[in-house]
């Protein structure tokens, strides 16, 4: 009976010992460990009909002035900001707010050109903002 206990009370120790050595701290010192990241790009072949889909969609770049939960607001902001810039101010519905634009860029310089001026003329937090349509 005794023996059966060494036989397996001595496996059992060094087990243990070897499992609680391997899990403690001060095995592995933090500048020892290094962490490698690679990046793995995944490239897909786009289909004929996926690339006709891509060309449908155009982006175009507007100034947007103000938003509004009301109609009755963005109206009102609308005709002040007319006479200001002495411009066409159009209303969108986006979502359940109604978006005060002004301007159609297709290329950035332009938008950034007109934002300044609008800027000077009192619109301190209007923006250039990307809209999608087909």
């Amino acid at each position: 009976m005794i023996k059966k206990i060494i036989y397996f009370v001595i496996p059992v120790s060094v087990i243990f010992s070897f499992l609680f050595y391997a899990c403690s701290s001060d095995v592995y010192d933090e500048d020892d460990i290094v962490v490698v990241r690679d990046t793995i790009t995944i490239t897909t072949d786009t289909t004929i009909k996926e690339q006709r889909e891509m060309e449908k969609v155009r982006l175009m770049l507007v100034i947007q002035l103000a938003a509004f939960s009301s109609r009755d607001h963005a109206e009102t902001f609308a005709a002040t900001a007319k006479d200001k810039l002495s411009r066409e101010v159009d209303i969108r519905k986006a979502g359940g707010v109604f978006v005060v634009t002004v301007g159609s860029y297709s290329d950035a310089k332009s938008a950034e050109e007109y934002l300044y001026v609008v800027k000077t003329k009192g619109f301190d937090k209007a923006f250039i903002k990307n809209i999608k349509f087909n």
